[in-house]
Parts: structure tokens; C-alpha cells; sequence
């Protein structure tokens, strides 16, 4: 244990000091006549003296010092080249933590060569008698000191009591002058006075024993007490001696050092006996498990602690059972999500949750699967929980207990109905006025042409025209209802075998003669397959598909005139005879692919234009009789792809 003393005033600089000292025990004093005290009641090793103030005077401060502290080596801070002279090292006033080091490192080295020089010397001189120690106290007292220390561990896990009580016994049994316990920090690098009996403050407050180097280094690697004849390096006894003691006494359980107890000279004679060690290791070893397993009890307190705050914070709710089916976890969110209070299912059989999720923690224990996150909602209180469960699992086969994790989606579901709710008052609101808007023309011009009929019917000219507008819109408006009949309505289907390709022929003869309905040019190209494709269909519902697909792509064709190519065939990618592919495609038709990706979605279709719903309306005419409707869009033909069960299928 390194001792330096620090005099200075200046908070920042002793800041500075401190972080630069490291592990050494660092006494502060701000004047010289503190300082002095410190020096009659500690061991210093090094002064370290703020020389940057108005009040110098260095050499009589070092004059004062060397008298109480021989051995103690002066390092002056900006000391003025007229007193630099009584320090034994001189730091200048802007020092650098490098300047620093280099003082240090040279008041270090001064000091082993002292040691070394003083190790010599003892050798030279003659040896002293070490003084017989006093026989142990007769037994009588032995045994009522020892049935006190069993009292010792009535403190329970109040480690502060527990070392107070220890020293007391320690003080009956051996009648010490002082004595010392010190544990390890939070690092467990350093050691610091916990309890003491007969110490200075100033000790008390600074002196630091290192684990790794010194006396704490040696104790852990001897494992045995350190009476100070022994210990023949001076670093070591400046250790003790700084603690007030003659025995260092290590307590150690696993292995590890746990803490160390300094003990002084005895009040009345001149040591201690061999079996007043042994009692007294005896003791500290004692002690060291008592240490160990409060320090052990406050960390798994402590983690306790920190994980119910975690489960009292946490946005779930967190349900775990043992092995004996019995609650034991119940959080903050459980509480409030299942309305019961945890006081009341703690400890509790399972039985005591709602149904189904006793049920499936149960599951999840007697199994030992984990059970995919399920979304349930809770009888007789409307209540909608996403829930997961899983086992925990330890060292033996079956599992440990099993936990249950679940959280409140009722907000989100209602929230999600009204908004679902709301998207089809709107869906709703925009296909009433498509529809409207669809049906509005034709029956305009409808309703003109009744009104004139009378003025003008005896007219050739305006006879044809309105027999070609009437019947036009006329379709038209038909066209509308059969395609909304065909999103919405289920129909009866009547299902025969035929050759494909002669209602193919058949589409495109009705196309042919109604051609003006298109209001375009329509060159339609069939190409046939020498043998029948017979398929299984309802006719008239496929003819239906076929028209609407044709029709879509001729609306899509800018220009006055349109392509389509119809081609029927065996589909190359599966057996021979398992289906039958039609491919209707056009090289004038194109559409955005924003529209392609949406192309058989009605909801989002039928609010655009009602003509642009009839690939929805095949797509579910032709997935009744079996089949699948795709579309591809090439380079220069876009194509529907309609493949249908071959008869056998």
C-alpha cells in the first residue's frame, strides 16, 4: 500500500493528483498545519505540496515533515528556484500528466533503494529475541467468547451488524489495540476499511489496499495470516503498519479473498500464541462465508428487483407456473388486462386464470413445445389477446415451468373495424357514383330520342339512328349490370363437355356482328389445334369471360383499330392431356403497370371504371369451372393466359 499525502487548496489540482495517483491511498490536507497532523497519525510514504499559492515557505514545511515522517519523500509543484532545494523532487508549475509520471516513478525508485538499504542493515544487525507469547485465555472464557461469535450469524444478511459483531468477539478474544476489516470495492481491485476499531478518520477514509500487488497480492496467494516479523519486504510491512496492525488475517472461501482483517498489538503483553491464530483463522474463515453468501443474497435480490421492475414496466402481460402447476409471476399488465389482482392468483393453481389461457400454459409445460403466437379472444368479456406460450427449460429432462406471454388487442381490433368500417362507406360511396355515372349517358340519350320519337318517328333517317343508339346504350347499360352480377352474384352453374375451340369460334361470331358496340376496328386471329381440346365448363358463363377479356383488350388498343390473337393448345409444361392453355393476346392493347398489378382487384377497379372490371369478372367465371386466369405483359403483346382442366381431370 502506497501512502501519499496531497496539501493544496485548489480543488482542481487535487482532481487532477488523485486520477494520476491510481491505487495509491490518497490523504488530503489543505494547509500545512493539517498536513502535519496527518503525518503524526499516518505513514506517508510521499508529500506532494502545491508550492503555487502565497504561502510557500518549502523548506520549512519539509523541515517539519522529515521530523514526523523520515522516510516520506517531498515532491514540490512549481516550487521557486530559491526553495527548490528542500524538496527531493520538483514539478513545474504547468506539469504535464507525463511530468507527473516521471516524478512518481523517481520517488518510487529512491524508495526501493531505501528498502534495499534497510533490508541490509537488518541483516548486519544481531537478532532480536521475539518474546514468548502469553498463554491462550483459560477455557472457561474461551468457550463463552466462542458461543458470543455464534451470535455473530444471528445478524441475518445485515452485513454492516455482521462485522460489527465479528470485531467485538474478535475484541474479547484477543484484547487488540486496533483492528481493521477492509472489503473490496465494486472492481474488487481495491480493498477499503468497512469496520475498524481504534483507526484514525484519515485512515479510515483514505488508506486503499490493492488486490493485485502487495499485502492484499500476498495474503491471497499464501492463504495463511501475515504477522509483521515475517514479513521481511517493507512494502509489506508499511502496509500493515499503516492499518494499525501486527497480524493480517485473509479471509478466504472458494479460493477467493473476500476481505482482510488488520489487528493490532495485544493491550497487555507482546503477541499473540500459535493457537490464538488458529482460533482466529478459524473464525475469518467462518466469517468469509458469511461474507460471501450476503454478497451472494444482495445480487440476487438486486436482480430480482431489476427484473420485476422490468415485468411491472413491461407493455405485456407476463403469467409464469412451476412444475407444481402453481402461479408464480404476475405482472403490473397481467393485472390490468385480466382484471385480477395479483395477491389473489400468486401461488395459486393455474385453474384460477381465464379460460383458454390456463389451457394453453398447461400445454406449453406438459408438452414442452412452444406455442405459436395465437390471437384469441376471452369469453364473457369481449377482450381480443395475441397470445404466446413457451416452457422453460433447465439441466433436467422435463421442463422447469412454462410462461405466458399476451397483449391487449382490443383497442386495435375496434379501431381497425371502424376504419374497415369506414373504407366501405367510402368503397360504397365511389361505386354508387361510378355506377350512376355509367348508367347516366346511355339512359340520357335514351330519354332524348323517347322525346323526339313522337315529333320525328315518321323520319327514315332519325328511325335508324335511334334504333342504332338506343340498342347501343341499350347493351351498354346491360353490359354493366352483367358484369356487377357477375363480381357479386354465385349464379347456378351448368357444367357440360365441349370443345373448346368451337366456343372460341363462337365468341369471336357474336364479336364479329356486334363489332360497332366496341366502337373500333376488331381483327380478331384464331389459331386451332387440329384435334378437339374438350374441357368441362358452363358455357355461357365462359363465353361470358372470353368476351370480357377480348373486349378489355380492344378498349385498351389506342387508335381506331385493334388485334387480338386467340391460340388454344396443350399447356407444354405439364403431362400431355392434363389441361387445355388459351392465350388471348394483342399487340395494339397496353396498360400502366400501376393499373396491370391491380388489373383483377374489383375493389380497387370497379371505383375507376366499371368497363375495366371484366378481367375481375372472368377471372371468377373461369376459377369456377376449375381454371386460373393470369395476364403477362411482354415488349410488344400484353396476354391473358386462360388454362382449364382438360376432360378426365
Amino acid at each position: 500500500m502506497k501512502t501519499v499525502l496531497v496539501v493544496t487548496s485548489d480543488k482542481g489540482l487535487r482532481t487532477r493528483l488523485e486520477e494520476a495517483l491510481g491505487d495509491r491511498s490518497v490523504f488530503v490536507a489543505e494547509s500545512d498545519d493539517e498536513a502535519l497532523r496527518t503525518l503524526s497519525l499516518v505513514a506517508i510514504d510521499t508529500i506532494v505540496r502545491d508550492c503555487t499559492g502565497p504561502r510557500r515557505d518549502l523548506p520549512g514545511f519539509a523541515s517539519g515533515a522529515r521530523e514526523l515522517a523520515p522516510g516520506a519523500l517531498v515532491v514540490a509543484i512549481g516550487a521557486p528556484e530559491d526553495e527548490a532545494d528542500a524538496a527531493d523532487v520538483v514539478v513545474p508549475r504547468n506539469f504535464t500528466r507525463r511530468d507527473l509520471d516521471n516524478a512518481l516513478r523517481q520517488v518510487a525508485d529512491r524508495h526501493r533503494l531505501l528498502g534495499e538499504i534497510a533490508a541490509l542493515r537488518s541483516r548486519i544487525a544481531a537478532p532480536r529475541a521475539v518474546p514468548a507469547a502469553d498463554p491462550v485465555r483459560d477455557s472457561p472464557a474461551l468457550a463463552r467468547i466462542l458461543t458470543e461469535f455464534g451470535r455473530v450469524f444471528a445478524a441475518g444478511f445485515d452485513l454492516p451488524r455482521l462485522l460489527e459483531m465479528f470485531l467485538d468477539v474478535i475484541g474479547e478474544l484477543l484484547r487488540p489495540t486496533r483492528m481493521a476489516l477492509l472489503l473490496p470495492e465494486d472492481t474488487r481491485q481495491v480493498f477499503r476499511v468497512a469496520a475498524h476499531r481504534g483507526l484514525a478518520p484519515q485512515i479510515v477514509q483514505s488508506a486503499r489496499l490493492s488486490a493485485a500487488s502487495g499485502l492484499g497480492r500476498w495474503l491471497a496467494f499464501e492463504g495463511r495470516p501475515a504477522l509483521l516479523p515475517d514479513l521481511t519486504e517493507p512494502g509489506l510491512a508499511r502496509e500493515l503498519m499503516l492499518l494499525g496492525g501486527v497480524v493480517a488475517v485473509p479471509l478466504l472461501t472458494h479460493g477467493e479473498l473476500v476481505a482482510v482483517l488488520a489487528v493490532g498489538q495485544p493491550v497487555v503483553g507482546n503477541g499473540y500464541g500459535r493457537l490464538e491464530m488458529e482460533i482466529l483463522f478459524d473464525l475469518a474463515t467462518h466469517l468469509a462465508t458469511a461474507i460471501r453468501d450476503i454478497a451472494l443474497h444482495h445480487q440476487l435480490q438486486q436482480e430480482k428487483e431489476f427484473s420485476e421492475r422490468i415485468l411491472a414496466h413491461m407493455s405485456s402481460g407476463v403469467v409464469t407456473i412451476g412444475r407444481d402447476h402453481r402461479i408464480g409471476t404476475f405482472n403490473r399488465r397481467a393485472e390490468e388486462i385480466l382484471g385480477l389482482r395479483a395477491a389473489d392468483v400468486v401461488r395459486q393453481d393455474l385453474r384460477r386464470l381465464p379460460s383458454p389461457l390456463g389451457d394453453m400454459i398447461y400445454e406449453a409445460l406438459s408438452t414442452g413445445r412452444t406455442l405459436p403466437t395465437t390471437e384469441i379472444q376471452l369469453p364473457g368479456r369481449g377482450r381480443w389477446l395475441e397470445v404466446s406460450a413457451y416452457p422453460v427449460r433447465g439441466d433436467q429432462t422435463g421442463p422447469l415451468g412454462a410462461v405466458l406471454v399476451f397483449e391487449d388487442r382490443t383497442a386495435q381490433k375496434e379501431l381497425a373495424a371502424e376504419k374497415r368500417q369506414a373504407e366501405q362507406y367510402q368503397l360504397l360511396a365511389r361505386v354508387v357514383a361510378r355506377i350512376a355515372d355509367e348508367v347516366k349517358n346511355p339512359l340520357v340519350s335514351i330519354n332524348t330520342f323517347v322525346e323526339l320519337i313522337d315529333e320525328r318517328f315518321d323520319e327514315p333517317e332519325f328511325r335508324k339512328q335511334f334504333s342504332s343508339v338506343v340498342r347501343r346504350d341499350i347493351r351498354r347499360l346491360l353490359q354493366v349490370v352483367e358484369k356487377l352480377a357477375g363480381l357479386v352474384g354465385e349464379g347456378e352453374l351448368n357444367f357440360c363437355t365441349v370443345d373448346v375451340q368451337a366456343v372460341v369460334d363462337d365468341v369471336v361470331s357474336a364479336l364479329d356482328v356486334s363489332d360497332d358496340s366496341l366502337g373500333k376496328r376488331l381483327q380478331v386471329e384464331v389459331s386451332r389445334n387440329p384435334e378437339p381440346q374438350m374441357v368441362r365448363i358452363d358455357v355461357p358463363q365462359f363465353r361470358r369471360a372470353l368476351s370480357y377479356l377480348i373486349r378489355h383488350l380492344t378498349q385498351h388498343s389506342p387508335g381506331e383499330e385493334a388485334r387480338v390473337s386467340i391460340s388454344v393448345a396443350r399447356d407444354p409444361g405439364r403431362e400431355a392431356g392434363d389441361s387445355v392453355r388459351l392465350t388471348i393476346g394483342s399487340r395494339t392493347a397496353s396498360i400502366p403497370q400501376e393499373k396491370l398489378d391491380r388489373l383483377f382487384d374489383p375493389v380497387h377497379t370497379v371505383q375507376e371504371s366499371l368497363i375495366d372490371v371484366g378481367p375481375a369478372v372472368s377471372q371468377r367465371l373461369i376459377e369456377a369451372a376449375g381454371g386460373r386466369l393470369e395476364v403477362r405483359q411482354g415488349r410488344h403483346e400484353l396476354a391473358f393466359q386462360v388454362t382449364l382442366p382438360a376432360e378426365g381431370r
